[in-house]
This record gives structure tokens, C-alpha cells and sequence, in this order.
């Protein structure tokens, strides 16, 4: 907590505009803050939307920092940063959307009334990977029941009855846990609660046709609440803000499925970093095999070179030819999309890796770096394989990445699938190189699915691994085609 003499932030010392609560938001952490609710905040401001949220504590027992924002009315601060148009960029708006903040296992009748209004529109929802998931006994009649799927199974039939089934009472549930097909999943999960309690035909019926679940990819690096310098910045907006979030300046939200949801979250009319789509699979693939992809080549190249985040490997002059090759022979290639629009998009991207106010470790980059490279990066070099085209720079990733595995840097210890661990250090021998890759090939379960493709896979890492483990990586990196 701040000691600071500056009026603490509540709507008693900053204005806050009462709106109508048209989003039930399930989380109120600084990812969706810095996020959802920051994007929600800038529509409104821009006249393209009238929103306010309410935040729904999920779980039982206390959130400190829910109470926190609670103590400042719903009121907050973001600071983004990041770079824009290759010039440093820092932001700050204070927030003033979240209009309630309820806790549903301590506040039943409170969070039904919100569930059960007229106005509500929009359910958004971040409860981590595990929140979509399937609790077997689960009970719907509970007030709450104990999962999020469960949870929102109760919420739309008791909205169902209601209203009367009414179509115009469905709601837009648009999810951002980090898994695939999350909204798709939460739906699966409702209609097989739905069929467990016996909420009949009608119901179900109901649920897909008068709601709509929405599969999203969002993007933003959000380190939080800034504790080593929020002196500075409270001193900075002139307020104590005990809750303030600090995120990155770049962002991404992908919002797949029924166009309907564009007519209540109209962001993009507010210049929100927001797409909408009707199937996201083709952009998430895109933006696995570029953004992703990049920093599991940068972390298994760059931790091998002694650095430390990723503005540290960009930097170097070395490392920057290395991924601006890999990305722009290797893997824009590997992507069915004309090729300028690729360059734009992969630009923004890129430009994130030199954000000067971003410490992004290489070591978290580095974690479950096997399964990792198996589905970003592995992609590419196929795709390679069956276009006739040769992809030096994703077998040489492939490389560094075992190579770190068993001689990495002091200090380093790989954060992995602990079988493969062993099985890559076991079967590790300097003397046979070719023999150790295949091996370890088979350890990580990188599959191809195309005649002849896993022996030149083998054949093509092991002759850069070879080479690594002769010369080291920054001597190996020179003597890539350019």
C-alpha cells in the first residue's frame, strides 16, 4: 500500500460516468483490465458504445485485489508501452467502466440480479486454461455452482425461464482463456450440463440459437501492477492508485464466430486493436507461426548467447539478420496469404521485440520449449519439405534448441516434459550426433506426416547440431545463408 500524500483514487476524487451494465465479466485481473476493459473504456469515450461492466468474482475466498479496486469504486489506472511506428510510446487512461464488482459464492442474490437484467449483452470471461473444464457431479442447482461452465450453464437457464425463452434475451459469451477453441469447448460443456440436469430440448435449442459463443486469440503481454516504480507513477497521474496495470502497447483480439457480437462490442469503430472473423483457426495459425515461432527460435539461439530478454537478442545485430531471414524466407512463405498483407501484419509484430519498456524473458519464452517448437515451428519446415523449398533457419532452431538442452549456458535448466528431458540427455552422444537426433526426435514426438520428411528432418538438425556443438552458436549463426 502507497503512503504517499496524493488523494487516493475513488469516484469521490475522480469523475466516473454511471452507464448502463450491459458486460458480466467473469475476472477482474489485469490482463482483462488491461485489456478487455481498457478497450470498452476507449469505445465509450469515442461515442461508439454506452458500457458498463460488472466484474464477477468467481470463487469463494477473499481477492485482495478485488478489494482493492472495489475501495477505489471500479476506478483504475492503465499504463501501456511499447512502440508505435518505430518510436517509443507510453500511455496512461484511467479506466472507468467497471461500474459493480460482486463475488458470487458470497453474494448469490446480487449476481443473479445482475445475470437476470434486461440490459445485459455480453458475457466475457478469463478463468485461466483450467476455468473451461469439465467437472464431473457438478451441481447446476447449486447458487453457484462450483465451475465456470457450470456456472454459466445455471445462469442461462434460469435466464431462460425468466424471460420466457425469449430469443432477444440470449447473450454474446465471448471467452479469452488461453486454450483453442475456448468459447466452442464453454459451449460443449453447457449443453452436456444442460443434458445431465435434464433442461429439456427446448432449452438447448435455445442456447444455440438465441446465444452465441465466440472462440477469441488475444494478445497483450501484461506484467501488472508496477511495484517497483509506482511511486513514480502515482506521482505521475496525481492519484494513489493502489491497483494500477502496466501492459504492453501492442494488441491483438481476434473474435471469431456469428457477426452479431460486432453490433454490441463495436470496438474496432474505436480504433481497438480488434478483428472479427468468422473462424479464427486461420489467424491463430498465422499468428503461432510468426510471433510464436520467432521466440522459439530467439529463445533457444538467444539464451545460447548469453541473453537474457528479448530486446537483448533482438538487439544484436546477429540474432536480427537471423530472425528477419527465418521470417521472411522460411516461414511467410509457409502461409497461404498474399505476401504484402503477411508484411504488415508480421511488422507489428516484429516491432514489439525492440519495446524498450518490456523485459520479456528469454528463460519464460524457453518453458515447454520442445512441445512448443513441435507446434510452431516444425509447421514451417514441412511445409518447406513439400513445396520444394529448403528451411535452414527452422532446422538450425530445432538444433539450438537440443543443443541448449544439454549444454546450455551456466545456470540454464530446462522447463520441460521431464521424460523428454532425460530421454534428449540420455541418448546425448558428441561422438554420434546423427544417432542422438533421431533419437531425440522421437523423445519429443515431432510427427511428419510425408514420405521421407522425418529422415531429412533428422538429417538436417543433427548436421547443425553437429555444428553448434563444434563451433557454438554465434560462430554456427555466421555461417547460415544469408
Amino acid at each position: 500500500m502507497t503512503t504517499t500524500t496524493l488523494p487516493r483514487l475513488s469516484a469521490a476524487t475522480a469523475e466516473r460516468t454511471a452507464r448502463p451494465i450491459t458486460v458480466l465479466q467473469f475476472g477482474g485481473g489485469n490482463f482483462l483490465r488491461a485489456f478487455v476493459d481498457q478497450m470498452i473504456h476507449a469505445a465509450n469515450t469515442a461515442g461508439v458504445m454506452n458500457a458498463g461492466v460488472a466484474v464477477v468474482h468467481a470463487t469463494p475466498g477473499p481477492d485482495r485485489a478485488l478489494e482493492l479496486l472495489e475501495e477505489q469504486d471500479g476506478l483504475y489506472h492503465v499504463l501501456l508501452e511499447g512502440v508505435r511506428d518505430g518510436e517509443p510510446v507510453r500511455e496512461f487512461t484511467r479506466v472507468d467502466v467497471i461500474q459493480r464488482i460482486v463475488r458470487s459464492h458470497e453474494q448469490f442474490d446480487a449476481y443473479r440480479e445482475l445475470y437476470l437484467s434486461p440490459e445485459l449483452e455480453v458475457i466475457v470471461s478469463n478463468t485461466t486454461e483450467a476455468g473451461i473444464a469439465w467437472v464431473e457431479g457438478d451441481d447446476v442447482a447449486a447458487q453457484p455452482p462450483a465451475s465456470f461452465p457450470a456456472k454459466i450453464t445455471a445462469l442461462l437457464h434460469d435466464r431462460f425461464v425468466a424471460f420466457g425463452g425469449a430469443a432477444s434475451a440470449g447473450l454474446r459469451i465471448v471467452c479469452c482463456e488461453l486454450i483453442e477453441d475456448n468459447a466452442t469447448t464453454l459451449r460443449e460443456y453447457v449443453l452436456r450440463h444442460a443434458r445431465a440436469a435434464g433442461y429439456g430440448a427446448e432449452f438447448e435449442r435455445w442456447v444455440l440459437e438465441a446465444n452465441s459463443f465466440h472462440d477469441t486469440l488475444v494478445d497483450r503481454i501484461v506484467p501488472g501492477y508496477p511495484r517497483d516504480e509506482i511511486a513514480d507513477i502515482q506521482a505521475e497521474i496525481g492519484f494513489a492508485d493502489d491497483v494500477v496495470v502496466k501492459g504492453e502497447y501492442f494488441g491483438v483480439w481476434a473474435i471469431g464466430g456469428d457477426p452479431v457480437v460486432q453490433q454490441v462490442l463495436p470496438l474496432d469503430r474505436a480504433g481497438q486493436p480488434v478483428q472479427f472473423m468468422t473462424d479464427i483457426r486461420p489467424f491463430r495459425a498465422k499468428k503461432v507461426k510468426i510471433l510464436n515461432g520467432l521466440h522459439t527460435a530467439m529463445a533457444a539461439v538467444g539464451l545460447q548467447l548469453g541473453c537474457e530478454s528479448v530486446r537483448e537478442a533482438f538487439e544484436r545485430p546477429d540474432v536480427r539478420a537471423y530472425l528477419d531471414a527465418l521470417l521472411e524466407d522460411e516461414v511467410l512463405p509457409s502461409i497461404s496469404e498474399p505476401r504484402e498483407e503477411l508484411r504488415t501484419f508480421a511488422a507489428k509484430i516484429v516491432e514489439r521485440f525492440g519495446n524498450p519498456y518490456l523485459h520479456h524473458r528469454l528463460a519464460d519464452i524457453a518453458l515447454n520449449s520442445v512441445s512448443k517448437w513441435g507446434a510452431r515451428n516444425l509447421p514451417v519446415l514441412l511445409s518447406a519439405f513439400k513445396d520444394g523449398r529448403e528451411a535452414p533457419r527452422t532446422a538450425f532452431a530445432a538444433a539450438a534448441l537440443l543443443t541448449l538442452y544439454v549444454r546450455g549456458p551456466e545456470g540454464f535448466e530446462p522447463h520441460d516434459d521431464a521424460a523428454v528431458v532425460a530421454a534428449i540427455r540420455e541418448a546425448f552422444d558428441p561422438a554420434d550426433v546423427p544417432a542422438w537426433v533421431r533419437a531425440s526426435i522421437a523423445a519429443a514426438g515431432w510427427v511428419t506426416d510425408c514420405d521421407g520428411c522425418r529422415d531429412r528432418l533428422a538429417d538436417e538438425v543433427a548436421t547443425h547440431a553437429a555444428r553448434i556443438l563444434e563451433v557454438g552458436v554465434e560462430q554456427a549463426l555466421t555461417e547460415l545463408p544469408v
